[in-house]
């Protein structure tokens, strides 16, 4: 192999590499990030709660979100069984950006006294936003953590992936 041939086998090699590792090429139009945090929230007065058409259960939550997606969550929970609330969530960023997630199951999977372990078993699924999350997409696949339905308080960690659209050039 002489020089010449080589030098463009090695261009060649980079300019590949570097394609594949670009996320906007590699990834079809999108880049994604990791994300996770945590999310503290109480139940509120029934009387607080939104009301939102389906629900007749009267249970809502509100507080913060930390983390990669910090700012504040609210749940409204839509129907409950004996170990499955299914919610309907509403999270805004710190910037004021909001984040649109598909309606979840939250499993209470072990009750000592009032107090739940509990898992999103499917995750949170982000169906876009406003802001920065326009045209987002992607999943908080591990949510865990703890339900008190005596205090009223709910501890969870999140973790997830989270994709945007790449933005195209004026």
């Amino acid at each position: 192999m002489n020089m010449k041939m080589l030098a463009k086998f090695f261009a060649l090699s980079g300019a590949a590499m570097a394609l594949g590792a670009t996320p906007g090429f590699g990834a079809g139009g999108v880049h994604c990030h990791d994300v996770g945090g945590s999310v503290l929230t109480n139940f509120l007065d029934p009387s607080q709660c939104l009301p939102t058409t389906g629900s007749s259960v009267g249970l809502c939550t509100d507080g913060p979100a930390t983390g990669d997606l910090r700012g504040a969550v609210g749940v409204q929970v839509l129907k409950a069984t004996t170990n499955v609330l299914h919610n309907h969530h509403h999270w805004v960023t710190e910037s004021g950006d909001t984040i649109t997630f598909e309606n979840a199951d939250l499993a209470l999977l072990a009750n000592v006294n009032g107090q739940y372990l509990v898992n999103y078993l499917q995750g949170l699924t982000i169906t876009g936003g406003t802001g920065g999350f326009e045209g987002a997409s992607g999943n908080l696949n591990s949510i865990f953590g703890a339900v008190d339905l005596n205090k009223g308080q709910v501890t969870l960690r999140y973790a997830g992936t989270v994709c945007f659209p790449t933005v195209k050039e004026p």
